[in-house]
């Protein structure tokens, strides 16, 4: 199992390496992957690359590309934690009321100033995100039962609001579907550079706690009687999961089944150690989104949300393990 598990965690690395040079030529203007090579070579040594051809690769697909990649590593890796943590199937990163929070401040930002979007999306998603926590503690840590049911309430309560905005006050529907279905068609090294901190700032974290989660599969009172602080473990995880979270809401809208199918797609091929899936399903993740995106902005009759496209990958998904577990 574990040769398996790091030849199929450096497959792919590879694969992901394909897909992005298959993204790269795709799209109104056909590049070769040849051309694309050739000229990525003579654009980073300075040495009179084609401009045209650079200025798409370097300025318009591959910061959409970076964050495609970005976005759907956050949304595995957190996807994973989360139904680890709640030992539920069917757990994916929005459990906590992110999404919802997310949809009001968008919401907000499109009726007050489309440059506000992001930033008011990140604010509503924190809120809704702190009060499901707030709801959930007992005794100074959270009970995840209370948990998922205070994100559903939440959930409800931040989507009503941002439905009644929607119907009453905003003139840009289609803005508003095209974020409510997520998408990254607003792509810029800003925004890469930003996210990729916020990666790299939480994914040591999550690594760190891999045995932990490990452990916390057989139960919290088998956790404790292992000297597992389930509760504290339960906490910074979640925490830093929604951070994450919110921050790539607010950046790419709502992008549905990445977080919820990576991690299965995982456990089916290196199996529940996290010492793998913990690079596993953020992989698969990446892969998932940049995919996606690429058949999104490919569309013949134009572009179309990314959250269209993972939910025809993801919903079969879904109804398959809807099924197995009816037959358990």
């Amino acid at each position: 199992m574990k040769f398996s598990a790091y030849i199929f965690t450096i497959s792919l690395v590879f694969l992901t390496l394909v897909d992005v040079l298959v993204s790269l030529s795709i799209g109104p203007v056909h590049i070769s992957i040849q051309e694309i090579l050739e000229n990525t070579y003579l654009f980073l040594f300075h040495k009179n690359p084609d401009w045209t051809i650079s200025t798409i690769i370097f300025y318009i697909r591959l910061p959409r590309i970076a964050l495609a990649i970005i976005v759907g590593t956050i949304l595995g890796i957190s996807g994973l934690t989360t139904q680890t943590i709640f030992k539920n199937p069917l757990g994916d990163p929005y459990l906590t009321g992110v999404s919802s929070g997310a949809a009001v401040g968008a919401a907000i930002g499109f009726l007050v100033s489309p440059y506000l979007v992001p930033v008011l999306a990140f604010i509503f998603a924190m809120l809704a995100v702190g009060i499901s926590f707030a709801i959930s503690r007992s005794d100074g840590e959270v009970n995840t039962e209370m948990l998922i049911l205070a994100g559903v309430s939440v959930s409800f309560l931040f989507s009503a609001v941002a439905s009644y905005i929607i119907y009453l006050k905003i003139a840009n529907l289609r803005g508003v579907l095209f974020w409510l279905l997520g998408g990254l068609y607003g792509a810029t090294w800003t925004n890469d550079f930003w996210l990729f901190i916020a990666l790299i700032a939480i994914f040591p974290v999550m690594v760190y706690f891999r045995r932990e989660l490990d452990i916390m599969l057989m139960g919290d009172e088998q956790a404790k009687s292992l000297g597992v602080n389930s509760g504290r473990v339960k906490t910074i995880i979640l925490l830093v999961s929604s951070l994450v979270t919110s921050l790539a809401v607010s950046v790419v809208g709502i992008i549905g089944f990445v977080g919820l199918v990576s991690p299965h797609i995982g456990r089916k091929i290196v199996g529940e150690s996290h010492r793998f899936l913990i690079f596993v399903a953020p992989l698969i993740g990446a892969n998932i989104l940049l995919v996606s995106d690429t058949i999104a902005r490919s569309a013949p009759q134009g572009e179309i949300p990314v959250g269209i496209i993972t939910a025809f990958i993801g919903a079969p998904v879904l109804i398959y393990l809807l099924f197995r577990r009816r037959r358990m």
